[in-house]
């Protein structure tokens, strides 16, 4: 015992050493305490102590409290220590010194006794940020005759709490949360109890019931006290024991759960047949019954009639036929030679693993089934099977285990449906959910595109068409430079809500029939210049290929959007072909389920493909995969619009590693091929004077069109609305033309003032203008000039408009 003592002495000394080097070099003569070699015996007495403990202790001393303490002490103080020995306790602990500092004063005074909380709290700093801490805490004064009241000092004992109190605040609150969801699945254990048509109980192993629901009143007649006050044996049918005192010695020796059939006896003496689901836990017998004597007495009356033999060998929708214990076919009806093509002749015998595709039988499939099968009394699935002839089809399966009455495996019982059709029709089902929900995304993200463009469009005229006026009235250089580079950010900004219009439908068409192959081979120098680097590019337009209909600006654009997406796929180099040929859809080609007679334009590359979860997201408006500042994400988005309003579609197929095909499918048209002239830089013509009426309701877009228009040298006036137009119009200002926007309020739009103009001043000509215009001006035959316009085309499409040339036999879009 003596030599205990002195071991456990040496550890807290080795454990003070720290502290005690500190407090003996520590130049205590600048405290207020003084020079060790001063200090009262009381203190220096207390001071040995605390530095021998194991326990967290800290002395306070005089009347600044200054601060003493131990190595167990110095993890309370965190990153105030070493710099809290010698300190007043007011520069230790600043944050709580309001009560701890009263309290310590109270305790030197006199005033009070010692103090001592249990998980008191304190709310510290810890590594500069405040923290709500517990500690359990005892305030002692220490005894010192030299000193006022006597007192001298306080020791200090703590230990933090904090870390306690959290878990079992923690744990009352998990507790609490358990005591809830056990209460909740108690009810519902009682619900279900209660309503449960099945005959529900719990017995021991003895063969007496504890607890039954119900269900068993219900069917048997027996009272719930009467049902525990009888054996099973009294209840069940003799010649049904042996089975059932093999499963519950089959639960005995651990099954998991156990299927069995048997007899009970209702109390006026009559028998029930009942299913049997068992399971065993903690000594006692989990059982859940369904009532099956009408199911039982209509089997027993087929097998009893001589026809069930014959019935089941003349079913052709199914095949039906028996497996011994360990899977050999025993019996073959006529179903099953129609579905596998087996005769019974060339297949009784044979394990039925023949069924199973090559992969199925490595993976060991048949053997599971069987294993399944006999553990819990049946195994159904659905997967591909294979005939005589190695054809596979889809199959639903079913198989029954059988046992005799003793419970004993004796074989199973096999059914087989064919439901390829079922299958491929339900396919079918969920990729038209797929295709129409797709379909309705689209839409609506072109609702959504399509408005913001159009106001984006009027934005753009306002900043574009300034700049323009501008331009033409400064003549310091640094000041038309600047001016370049807003129209050049405007000009990109164009580009984009044209991409933009052009996916939602909503970016005026100028429509021209035209050859695929003329046309693809005069844009053939722009192609090869995007596809540029290490890439060869290959055009094979077939040379029968059908006349299309299309805007062939936006037609180049999509072409050199496919061929640019087509490039950034392959960094390293690769190949690039473009191919077109006349195709005849029938309907299942396409997600939009499109028909007829088409020109499939295809574009296919050699790069990295496209993972399978994007292939649905690609034409979304910039969603791209590109790195930052590589891609806008609308390329691809202006080629489905472009296709989609040309009356075609757009496909993609994609495999990783391998490359990507894009193919745009425009219809074929039947109208005679239009001579295509190149678009020729155009000169500013300038007016005469002309008086131009301008219908715009915007204020700031009114304003850029009226001041472009009169540096162009035309007259101008300006309405709001159509409204406001015919009636200036009716008035009989000489008007040369109305510039008007497509989209207006009230109840006309442009559209519509174009057409009542024609009617009651047939000799006005209209030139419309917009961002936004829903290929309305198109089908209608009127010119249009797209938002924002450069002075330039303003000045062409007036001019165009106020003198249409005699050769120009049908309206064109003016760019």
């Amino acid at each position: 015992m003596r030599h205990w003592r002195n071991e456990t002495s040496g550890l807290a000394m080795t454990r003070a050493a720290g502290m005690r080097a500190r407090v003996r070099d520590f130049d205590w003569t600048a405290t207020s305490i003084g020079p060790r070699d001063k200090w009262p015996e009381s203190l220096k007495l207390m001071l040995s102590v605390i530095l021998d403990s194991g326990f967290p202790m800290s002395v306070r001393w005089g009347p600044d409290l200054i601060v003493l303490y131990n190595d167990a002490y110095a993890p309370l103080l965190g990153d105030r220590h070493p710099r809290a020995l010698g300190k007043p306790l007011r520069d230790v602990w600043p944050e709580i010194y309001a009560e701890l500092g009263t309290l310590h004063e109270k305790i030197l005074r006199g005033d009070r006794g010692s103090f001592f909380a249990e998980d008191h709290l304190w709310q510290i700093q810890r590594l500069g940020v405040p923290e709500d801490a517990r500690f359990t805490v005892s305030y002692s004064p220490i005894a010192d005759s030299s000193a006022p009241n006597g007192i001298g000092g306080i020791l200090a004992t703590a230990f933090e709490t904090t870390e306690r109190v959290r878990n079992e605040k923690l744990l009352q609150v998990l507790t609490q949360r358990l005591e809830t969801e056990v209460a909740q699945r108690t009810r519902e254990r009682d619900r279900i109890w209660a309503v449960s048509e099945d005959l529900l109980g719990v017995s021991n192993f003895d063969g007496y019931f504890l607890s039954v629901n119900p269900a068993w009143t219900n069917l048997l007649g027996w009272t719930e006290d009467e049902i525990k006050s009888l054996h099973v044996s009294e209840l069940r049918h003799p010649d049904d024991a042996s089975a059932g005192i093999a499963a519950r010695a089959r639960l005995a020796q651990g099954v998991q759960t156990v299927r069995i059939e048997n007899r009970f006896r209702h109390r006026d003496g009559s028998w029930r047949w009942l299913s049997w689901t068992m399971t065993a836990d903690d000594g006692l017998i989990y059982v859940a019954g369904r009532h099956i004597t009408a199911e039982k007495e209509a089997s027993a009356a087929l097998r009893e009639s001589g026809q069930f033999r014959s019935l089941v060998a003349g079913v052709t929708d199914y095949a039906l036929y028996m497996l011994d214990p360990n899977g050999t076919v025993a019996s073959w009806n006529s179903g099953a030679e129609r579905i596998k093509g087996y005769t019974a002749e060339e297949i009784i015998g044979r394990h039925f693993s023949e069924f199973y595709t090559a992969e199925d039988r490595k993976n060991g499939a048949p053997n599971r089934a069987l294993s399944i099968a006999a553990a819990t009394g049946r195994f159904e699935a659905e997967a591909w099977r294979v005939r005589k002839d190695g054809s596979l089809f889809w199959a639903n399966v079913v198989i029954d285990a059988i046992h005799d009455e003793t419970g004993n495996l004796i074989g199973f019982a096999k059914i087989t449906r064919d439901i390829t059709e079922r299958r491929n029709a339900q396919e079918s089902l969920e990729r038209a959910h797929q295709q129409l929900a797709q379909a309705q995304k689209m839409e609506a993200l072109g609702q959504l595109t399509g408005g913001v463009a159009h106001d984006f469009n009027n934005l753009l005229m306002v900043v574009s068409g300034q700049a323009q006026a501008l331009m033409r009235r400064l003549t310091d250089q640094k000041n038309i430079r600047s001016l370049e580079a807003i129209l050049t950010a405007a000009s990109r900004g164009e580009t984009l809500t044209r991409q933009l219009l052009t996916f939602a439908r909503r970016q005026p068409q100028n429509p021209r029939t035209v050859s695929l192959g003329q046309t693809v081979a005069a844009f053939r120098d722009v192609l090869s210049s995007s596809a540029r680097g290490k890439i060869d590019l290959q055009i094979e337009v077939s040379r029968d290929a059908w006349p299309v209909s299309i805007d062939i600006p936006e037609f180049e654009l999509a072409l050199v959007n496919l061929v640019v997406n087509a490039r950034d796929a392959m960094p390293e180099g690769g190949s690039i072909k473009l191919t077109g040929n006349n195709v005849t859809l029938r309907g299942t080609e396409t997600v939009e389920g499109i028909k007829g007679e088409f020109v499939a334009l295809t574009v296919s590359d050699t790069g990295t493909g496209i993972p399978p979860e994007l292939l649905t997201r690609i034409f979304e408006p910039f969603f791209t995969t590109k790195t930052a500042g590589k891609g806008t994400g609308l390329g691809l988005s202006q080629a489905y619009g472009f296709a989609r309003q040309s009356g075609g579609t757009i496909a993609v197929s994609s495999k990783l590693g391998q490359g990507t095909q894009v193919t745009i499918y425009l219809p074929r048209s039947h109208a005679p091929i239009a001579v295509v002239v190149s678009a020729e830089a155009t000169t500013q013509s300038a007016g005469r004077g002309q008086m131009i009426l301008v219908v715009e309701d915007n204020p700031d877009v009114k304003s850029v069109a009226v001041t472009l228009l009169e540096q162009l040298n035309y007259r101008t006036v300006a309405v709001d609305n159509a409204k406001s137009a015919l009636n200036l119009l009716a008035t009989g200002t000489p008007i040369d033309l109305v510039f008007t926007d497509v989209m207006l309020p009230g109840d006309l739009d442009g559209v519509a003032l174009a057409q009542a103009i024609s009617k009651k001043h047939p000799r006005v000509p209209v030139l419309l203008t917009s961002g936004y215009a829903k290929a309305l001006a198109a089908r209608h035959g009127l010119p249009i000039l797209r938002k924002p316009y450069q002075l330039s085309a303003l000045a062409e499409a007036i001019h165009s408009t106020l003198d249409p040339r005699p050769a120009e036999s049908e309206q064109r879009q003016l760019l």
